[in-house]
């Protein structure tokens, strides 16, 4: 299944964000669930392998948009089990976008691609999580490949790529953490900070943070100990 959704952000009079374009097709809906606020949702299960989702967020200067999903997405093997699902978000930014959707649990057998680029102006504000659960209870894990490239003012400021499950090239039992969390924010600096599991590494005005282990609800507060 082929998904696309589209949401524009403008600063309007008073200085409010109007929301001129809020568009979805294929897998998923989005409703405007506050003065500036969407929230996307699932009209069919998955997504399944095969399936291709792209998520276009466009923040106008002087606009602010958050972006939230209403449920955990759960990734699926296509009956042959051999093609991945596919997720890209695409956003353009020169105001504030806060990207939060919930968890992705990757079943067994599955693969599912998930990437984020985001191209900034000078000035912008992003804040960007990802969660991630490879099987759900009491089965195997499947797999997820996640890349993030954040550009500013045209320069790279950050791209990096993650492959966690089965046949991905760091993930080598017994280190095969099956749960994984990272946020990335631009528009304020901070600096090195360590706890148990997890990092926050400093990025040009802004920082990311990641943590990795064996359980979501873990691997998340680990990482909101170091935001």
């Amino acid at each position: 299944m082929i998904t696309r959704v589209e949401v524009v952000a403008r600063r309007g009079p008073g200085g409010r964000t109007v929301l001129p374009v809020v568009r979805g097709s294929g897998q998923l809906a989005v409703r405007r669930t506050g003065p500036a606020s969407v929230h996307l949702v699932a009209t069919a299960f998955g997504p399944l392998g095969g399936d291709d989702a792209e998520i276009r967020l466009v923040v106008e200067e002087g606009a602010t948009l958050a972006v939230r999903t209403v449920a955990a997405a759960v990734a699926l093997p296509d009956r042959g089990g051999d093609r991945p699902s596919a997720q890209r978000v695409v956003a353009e930014v020169a105001g504030s976008l806060d990207l939060r959707p919930e968890p992705t649990v990757v079943a067994a057998r599955a693969h599912h691609r998930a990437g984020l680029t985001a191209t900034l102006a000078p000035g912008a504000v992003l804040t960007a999580t990802e969660q991630v659960l490879l099987g759900r209870t009491g089965e195997e894990p499947g797999r997820w490949t996640g890349t993030t490239r954040v550009v500013v003012d045209g320069r790279p400021l950050l791209h990096t790529t993650v492959g966690l499950g089965p046949g991905a090239p760091a993930w080598l039992p017994p280190v095969a953490p099956r749960a994984y969390a990272s946020t990335v924010h631009v528009g304020q600096a901070a600096g090195v900070l360590t706890v148990d599991d997890a990092v926050r590494l400093p990025l040009e005005d802004g920082w990311v943070a990641t943590a990795w282990g064996a359980e979501l609800h873990r691997v998340v507060r680990a990482v909101e100990a170091v935001a």
